[in-house]
């Protein structure tokens, strides 16, 4: 049997809103935000999402493992990505090597002009270090929008959602279907383990180096593959007995926008064009570390 998210069936402002407004919310600030590097205008998107966040009354032990993964997972791209670019900068398309350096420090990277790795001087200026906070605050700020989405929609209401939203039904219900891919993987991988420790398997106390894991862990994922892939086809089986997809399917729940609705959609609309047309005169550059140098900061090397 399929399980979904956890929903956390609870009175607040964002409990009360219509799935398509907190889709459509958070597909207008994930491309707006996707598509500038302005410190200011992320910033402002950040604390809006904050908000939106707080409006959902969710508590930390609620949500406590999806934010651990979240916080490790921004972690590692913010800071693969300023080590990968050699503390460079992202204009757009283009790499610009930073100006005002504070300090350098050897790295082992790729040298420029060169086809080896070699020790080079990795550069902490005021436009890397803040080009680094910005990428942070942009990928916080979708998660602030997206963590409440399971918790405080209805599972009934998420295919119903993305139906409203003009998809049609099978793209609809194939994306219900993979939010409740991983909570089920996840059940089904907890019965698994639980069944092989009973068999005297010691997950535990697995040696052998990496590989050897690996092997060990068979036991765990050849049974795991495998009934994902029934449960797969036994989903398929029941679409076709009920003829899904044949003629133009009804929803039993009926989705109404509320005024509330009403101003958020329009808000997400014209955050969306706002920062499209922003991108389109070329703001896309400019931000806090633009302000930074023409207050002429001097560059540090040491």
């Amino acid at each position: 049997m399929l399980i979904n998210f956890p929903y956390i069936e609870r009175d607040s402002p964002i409990h009360r809103l219509n799935v398509r407004t907190k889709l459509l919310l958070l597909l207008a600030l994930s491309f707006s935000m996707a598509q500038t590097s302005n410190f200011w205008i992320i910033l402002i998107g950040l604390i809006a999402s904050a908000y939106y966040y707080s409006q959902a009354h969710l508590k930390w032990s609620e949500t406590r493992r999806a934010w651990y993964f979240i916080i490790f997972l921004n972690t590692m791209i913010v800071l693969g990505n300023f080590f990968l670019t050699g503390g460079a900068v992202v204009r757009g398309v283009d790499i610009v090597r930073p100006e005002h350096v504070l300090f350098s420090v050897p790295f082992l990277g790729l040298k420029a002009h060169v086809p080896f790795i070699g020790i080079i001087a990795l550069p902490f200026s005021v436009e890397s270090i803040t080009f680094l906070i910005t990428q942070a605050m942009r990928n916080f700020s979708i998660a602030l929008i997206a963590v409440p989405l399971p918790y405080t929609t209805n599972p009934g209401h998420m295919a119903v959602g993305f139906k409203g939203l003009g998809l049609p039904d099978g793209i609809a219900y194939a994306i219900d279907l993979s939010f409740r891919f991983l909570p089920t993987v996840g059940r089904d991988f907890g019965t698994t383990l639980d069944a092989q420790r009973a068999r005297g398997f010691e997950l535990d106390k697995l040696r052998g180096g990496i590989f050897g894991k690996i092997v060990r862990l068979a036991p765990l994922v050849v049974p795991l593959v495998i009934g994902s892939i029934v449960g797969a086809e036994d989903i398929i089986n029941a679409m076709e007995l009920r003829c899904f997809g044949v003629v133009k399917r009804t929803w039993l729940t009926e989705l109404r926008t509320s005024r509330s609705d009403k101003i958020v959609m329009a808000l997400c609309i014209a955050w969306f064009v706002g920062i499209t047309v922003l991108n389109i005169l070329g703001n896309y550059t400019t931000g806090f570390w633009h302000f930074l140098h023409t207050q002429g900061i001097p560059a540090i090397h040491l």
